[in-house]
């Protein structure tokens, strides 16, 4: 077993009904769902599941009314029904205890029809309500300094009370010295795309990630136990020849999705991207700053 999915199968009313809350409250539990899913594959281990590498569970209203994909052969789905008007009355904490609870059943229903170990699955749920359904943990294993003074590890909140990615140093008995966070968003969006923490000296770590094939070269932050977090793209450093990195790297700083946010810094480079006639860029500041600018003298 591989993977494991979570996903809210319950439809919005037309728009003629639209319902606010209702709508809200679906979309609160696909976050839910999408969380959890990432926490019990993270927590499941190795086991023998006759070549079934993936389970998929659907929550619905009514199972009867589900247009979930069909089970084949080495992918399994399964459904359960759930009370959005009970999920809406819960705690956050209680939402994931209970969206976990209704998933859970639905797998262990798949592991008794498919007669396997039942010890797996009742370790990955026990795990998650160990830790409260809150997705917290290091990834990987800690480095030392070259002096042998300091440790930094990779940390990740992944849940619904907090989302982001962190280096933290310790001294060499593991006591927290410094917890800094380097990207807004956790453990799904670089848990297969970044390289192993190295130590660039005995204060600052690099963190590697984005590879581009096209130019063989390698984005990557630079993170101090100062708190200090830089990140450098190697193509818009070459900015004269490559305009492109220079503009995608100004798209990164302006969305704050993948490195942290700096809307300031991010329009700064779009603008030198244009001013090397970039033209995507030319086009990016024509829609997202001068309408915009237009908007306000016009208000």
């Amino acid at each position: 077993m591989k993977y494991f999915r979570f996903v809210c199968d319950i439809k919005t009313k037309p728009s003629e009904a639209v319902d606010t809350t209702r709508d809200s409250a679906i979309n609160e539990v696909g976050v839910f769902c999408a969380y959890l899913s990432r926490m019990y594959e993270y927590y499941f281990p190795a086991t023998q599941t006759d070549n079934v590498v993936s389970i998929t569970v659907c929550l619905t209203e009514d199972a009867q009314e589900a247009e979930h994909p069909q089970s084949c052969a080495n992918i399994k789905v399964v459904t359960n029904v759930m009370d959005i008007g009970k999920f809406t009355r819960l705690t956050p904490s209680g939402k994931s205890l209970y969206i976990i609870g209704l998933c859970q059943q639905a797998i262990m229903s798949l592991v008794s029809e498919m007669s396997w170990e039942t010890e797996s699955f009742e370790h990955t749920y026990n795990r998650i309500l160990g830790k409260n359904c809150l997705f917290r943990e290091y990834w990987r294993k800690a480095k030392c300094s070259p002096n042998r003074q300091l440790k930094a590890q990779i940390y990740f909140e992944d849940d619904y009370e907090k989302d982001g990615i962190y280096v933290d140093f310790t001294d060499k008995s593991g006591k927290l010295i410094k917890r800094v966070q380097f990207a807004p968003s956790g453990y799904h969006i670089y848990s297969k795309s970044i390289s192993e923490l190295q130590w660039e000296n005995n204060s600052h770590v690099i963190k590697r990630a984005f590879s581009h094939s096209c130019t063989k070269t390698c984005d990557y932050w630079i993170i101090g136990i100062d708190g200090s977090v830089d990140y450098h793209s190697p193509r818009a450093e070459n900015s004269e020849v490559n305009p492109h990195g220079l503009f995608d790297l100004g798209i990164l700083y302006w969305e704050g999705k993948i490195i942290m946010p700096n809307q300031d810094k991010g329009l700064e480079l779009i603008r030198k991207a244009a001013e090397l006639n970039y033209k995507h860029a030319q086009k990016w500041i024509e829609r997202n700053i001068s309408i915009t600018a237009n908007k306000q003298q016009t208000d």
